[in-house]
């Protein structure tokens, strides 16, 4: 399940949708939920740190049939959640061990990299590493593009386009140069670092002719160019390339873009004693929870002890306070 971005009448609109497999094995999407122009009013918050979302969609999606959790919902909704309560979450999780991803074997990676298309290879090397010299691109790793294979069109189409909105305008053009793979119709050192040296004319030429091929590949579509294809169109022959600090701008830009936070600075803790009790759970129940099964009990909880639905301020504070404790302690 993912949330797209689309437009209706001219302005933003988003979809919650669905990868599925249609009969003969092909991938594609479906409409689950209408969110309308902003997500943000279907994420509810009863106080506090807490929050939840709203029971119609949650309905509506069950209606649907669509497999999904609480957990599935606070990720996709991530960008629309109030930047206090954003910024708490995540110096929480900076704590957090997780789980890493199983390794993929030689066999498993090759299958990988057969089945993802050189356009998205490029695009993901490009929105990670910000360089117009990518290199062969069977040496490009495989854990930047793993979840295409079980993704629709639809699905990888719409990461991207999250993706290129931290792109600045003067980067644009020498994006899409690069992910059409331009410099491969020139020799020499300019055609990977100074593409605006190059014969213009030349360049528009075999950018016209990619993007058309790469629209019947992928979209299918020879008579007109599919909505996702035109945005590259407009990337290109509406914006100039960027100057020669190019790659010095993306590393500043890849760096800034991943600062993390400054974890807010800590309350007195309760002891565990304390704070088991306020969870009315044992040390023992504790020990088995994971930090999102925490959280799960802590919501549940601050509906009921938040004063707005009948609690008390002191019972939700030492509330907080507890989950605070626990969650430093869940390994």
């Amino acid at each position: 399940m993912y949330i797209a971005l689309t437009k209706t009448h001219g302005r933003p609109w988003y979809v919650l949708r669905e990868t599925y497999c249609r009969d003969g094995g092909r991938l594609d999407f479906r409409d689950l939920f209408d969110l309308g122009p902003d997500p943000s009013v279907f994420i509810k918050y009863p106080g506090g740190n807490a929050f939840y979302f709203d029971e119609n969609m949650e309905d509506a999606l069950c209606e649907t049939g669509a497999k999904f959790n609480t957990d599935d919902l606070e990720d996709l909704f991530r960008p629309w959640i109030k930047p206090r309560i954003k910024q708490a979450i995540n110096s929480f999780q900076k704590h957090a061990s997780g789980h890493r991803p199983l390794r993929l074997s030689e066999i498993e990676k090759n299958e990988i990299a057969a089945r993802v298309h050189w356009f998205d290879k490029r695009r993901a090397h490009y929105l990670r590493f910000g360089s117009m010299d990518q290199g062969p691109i069977e040496n490009m790793p495989v854990v930047l593009f793993r979840g295409f294979p079980t993704q629709s069109r639809d699905e990888i189409e719409q990461s991207f386009l999250k993706q290129e909105f931290s792109l600045k305008s003067h980067e644009l053009k020498s994006y899409v140069y690069t992910i059409f793979n331009l410099q491969n119709f020139f020799s020499g050192f300019m055609a990977k670092t100074m593409p605006h040296a190059l014969d213009q004319e030349r360049v528009d030429h075999h950018f016209l002719e990619e993007i058309c091929r790469i629209n019947g590949n992928l979209f299918h579509k020879k008579d007109f160019l599919d909505d996702y294809m035109i945005r590259y169109l407009i990337m290109f022959f509406d914006h100039a390339y960027a100057n020669t600090t190019l790659l010095d701008d993306f590393a500043h830009a890849f760096m800034s873009r991943r600062r993390n936070f400054t974890p807010p600075t800590p309350q007195a803790a309760l002891s565990t004693r304390q704070a088991c009790k306020a969870f009315h759970l044992t040390r023992k129940e504790v020990a088995a929870l994971t930090k999102k099964g925490l959280t799960r009990q802590y919501r549940k909880l601050a509906r009921q002890v938040h004063p707005d639905t009948g609690g008390s301020h002191e019972k939700f504070v030492e509330l907080n306070l507890a989950y605070e404790s626990l969650l430093k302690k869940i390994i």
